[in-house]
């Protein structure tokens, strides 16, 4: 099966990442004859199926023969997002709980044998956004794990004894939280961005210990519905086959008439400043950043080769080629533009040496000021954007990630032709509008920068906010305490 519908016009770059062959009769064209604009505008992903229950459920397939397997994802538009008035973490219990706790006639226990005899898998997950199940099989065995999944959507037990082992695990990472420098700095960056909103709450173990099986039960009612949701099958079955299916098992699930509410507002910026939490690290981890633009600003474009050029390519971007390579401050850095439901983030984040902590933040924010007062040149945009361009392919390299995605996209209002518009998109993009974005989109009056480290970071943090002429000047120093979560000091 052909996953892509190959371009006509193929350079070299692209060539390579595209291996099936050109159905038309045209001649080929050689690289040099051939620009990017006209290789990125004749690419085009397959299309799956698409069609829709009586009850509101969107089925979307597409066949692929190559091996004798079927996989299936039940999508859900619904999260943490809308569980005001519920323990910090009853949605990702619950999430995991439809497939733990056992499922329509079979006991958690049960239904784990039944699955291992099939060699089959069947997982379940809610995040902040939305939530859903999914299923892996060998084609011979669909009719029976299909009735399983949907056992698993619509008819959880939601065993006590395995809520029970779910809590005890979720205690335990949480106490070992402080163990790893990165995952401290990302909590307390986003309680400190995002404040006391459903986007900033962080579970603790009073919230995990207070998590009730009836509460799971009440959210699986209210989130899990056919309205807006979409079940996806991929694989080698037929698509009446898979109407059969989707008739026989998801029919009967009765739509509740209206969609969830909009996501939550966020009314209030953050306060600007260094926030140091004290750990006995010998290296010290930073993430500074701000809040940031939500999906789909007409400057999306622009924004990814922004990010592209400034952090988020590895050892092509900006900040590694500076702060890592040439003056050797940090062991890894990344940075970048991050959309989202209301307010994304922008970031920094970098890891570093006690004595250096200073030096490497103030160079990484020069990286983020040298875009702001100067347009990058031509050759280096090219470069990013034929990595862009190259790197975007592998997105539609199989039928699960094509018809995924395609669901995805609706789930979180992508523009219609997002894909199609893409990488034309990327092409146009000029250096002044690189410039532009870090100019309009970046302000760093209002970092905040979070830092966890020693004494010894500290007391270099210290010395270098003294140097004239470092950013660090201008924001005050606060410093913090972490357990579980965040508290002020």
């Amino acid at each position: 099966m052909k996953l892509l519908r190959p371009m006509c016009k193929v350079g070299v770059a692209i060539f390579a990442v595209i291996t099936v062959g050109c159905s038309s009769t045209r001649s080929y064209v050689a690289p040099a004859q051939t620009t990017r604009a006209d290789e990125v505008a004749d690419f085009r992903p397959i299309q799956p199926e698409r069609w829709t229950l009586p009850n509101g459920l969107e089925v979307i397939f597409l066949k692929d023969t190559e091996l004798p397997l079927v996989k299936g994802r039940l999508f859900l538009r619904a999260g943490a997002l809308w569980a005001d008035g519920y323990p910090i973490g009853t949605t990702s219990a619950m999430g995991d709980g439809m497939r733990m706790g056992g499922a329509g006639e079979l006991s958690a226990d049960s239904l784990d044998k039944e699955l291992d005899k099939l060699a089959a898998e069947i997982a379940s997950s809610f995040s902040a956004e939305f939530g859903g199940v999914t299923f892996s099989c060998l084609s011979m065995d669909v009719d029976r794990v299909f009735g399983l999944f949907a056992d698993v959507a619509l008819r959880p037990r939601f065993d006590t004894e395995r809520l029970a082992l779910w809590k005890g695990q979720s205690l335990e990472a949480i106490r070992r939280r402080v163990e790893d420098p990165s995952t401290v700095a990302s909590i307390a960056f986003t309680q400190l961005a995002y404040g006391d909103t459903p986007y900033g709450r962080v579970s603790s173990s009073k919230d995990i210990a207070s998590i009730r099986r009836s509460d799971m039960i009440e959210l699986h009612e209210r989130f899990v519905r056919p309205d807006g949701a979409m079940l996806v099958v991929t694989g080698n079955i037929d698509r009446q086959r898979v109407e059969e299916l989707a008739t026989k098992y998801f029919g009967v699930w009765k739509p509740r008439g209206a969609a969830m509410s909009a996501p939550p507002e966020i009314k209030d910026d953050p306060t600007p400043g260094i926030y140091f939490i004290t750990l006995p690290f010998q290296q010290a981890s930073v993430k500074l950043g701000h809040l940031g633009v939500p999906r789909f600003t007409p400057d999306y474009p622009q924004i990814d080769v922004f990010n592209e050029i400034f952090g988020a390519s590895g050892f092509g971007s900006r900040l590694m080629k500076r702060v890592r390579t040439e003056l050797g401050l940090t062991y890894g850095v990344s940075g970048a533009i991050v959309p989202g439901v209301v307010k994304g983030t922008n970031y920094v984040f970098l890891q570093t040496k006690a004595t250096s902590v200073g030096a490497a933040i103030d160079e990484s924010i020069k990286v983020l000021e040298q875009l702001q007062a100067k347009e990058p040149a031509s050759e280096e945009l090219l470069e990013r954007k034929a990595a862009i361009a190259n790197s975007y392919i592998f997105n539609f390299s199989s039928a699960d990630e094509i018809a995924g995605r395609v669901a995805r996209q609706q789930l979180l209002k992508y523009p219609a032709d997002y894909d199609q518009s893409y990488l034309p998109k990327i092409e146009s993009v000029t250096p002044e509008q690189v410039s532009a974005i870090a100019q309009n989109r970046w302000n760093t009056s209002k970092l905040l920068v979070v830092i966890v480290g020693n004494e010894q970071a500290y007391a270099n943090l210290e010395t270098e906010r003294a140097k004239p002429g470092s950013p660090l000047a201008k924001l005050p120093l606060s410093k913090l305490r972490f357990s579980e979560t965040l508290a002020m000091q």
